[in-house]
């Protein structure tokens, strides 16, 4: 049995840069250690998350080179599972149950695991599609009882700024929560 126990966070940030600079720690530790990243994020975060590990010499071409460091399109990986608003597990134990088992054989070792990103359930929620982004949840939960591997999901805090029975609801779907009560000066 592998020591790699499951997670299933979720940060609310209030800036990007607060949402890159813990995922950037997320995957450079991760890669440093030997699991495999897969990221499925929207474009601008993918950018931004690229120029985060370039200032912090990670070696992104070598990664991914190696298949240990995966990025992948939100919306896009999004289009392939929904159907009329809600996930189709089917569709999503497809898609996102090849990139995973693909993403964790690149890591360095059978003792070694997989860390996961995704922001598909912010991009439902801000489409105002909860019922989806809740499901999606479940789903993730679902494959984390299958397997052990690290899910790390964000959202914007502001998109619960008048919503804070939401944001509990996200909270009770997840192991670890960062920022939920917490807001800057």
């Amino acid at each position: 049995m592998s020591a790699f126990a499951p997670i299933h966070s979720v940060h609310f940030y209030d800036t990007n840069k607060a949402l890159i600079d813990r995922l950037c720690g997320i995957v450079s530790s991760g890669l440093d250690i030997g699991n495999a990243i897969l990221i499925v994020a929207t474009a601008d975060h993918r950018d931004q998350l690229l120029d985060a590990l370039a200032i912090n010499r990670v070696d992104v071409a070598a990664h991914t080179n190696e298949d240990r460091l995966t990025l992948c399109d939100a919306k896009e990986m999004l289009s392939r599972f929904m159907v009329a608003k809600v996930p189709n597990p089917t569709l999503f134990s497809d898609c996102v149950g090849k990139l995973m088992n693909k993403a964790k054989a690149s890591a360095i070792s059978k003792e070694h695991g997989l860390v996961v990103f995704g922001e598909m359930v912010a991009l439902l929620w801000d489409e105002g599609n909860h019922e989806g982004a809740l499901a999606l949840e479940r789903l993730w939960n679902g494959v984390l009882n299958e397997r052990a591997f690290h899910m790390h999901c964000a959202y914007p805090r502001d998109l619960f700024a008048q919503d804070e029975g939401g944001m509990a609801n996200i909270c009770d779907s997840h192991s670890h929560v960062v920022g939920a009560l917490s807001r800057p000066n």
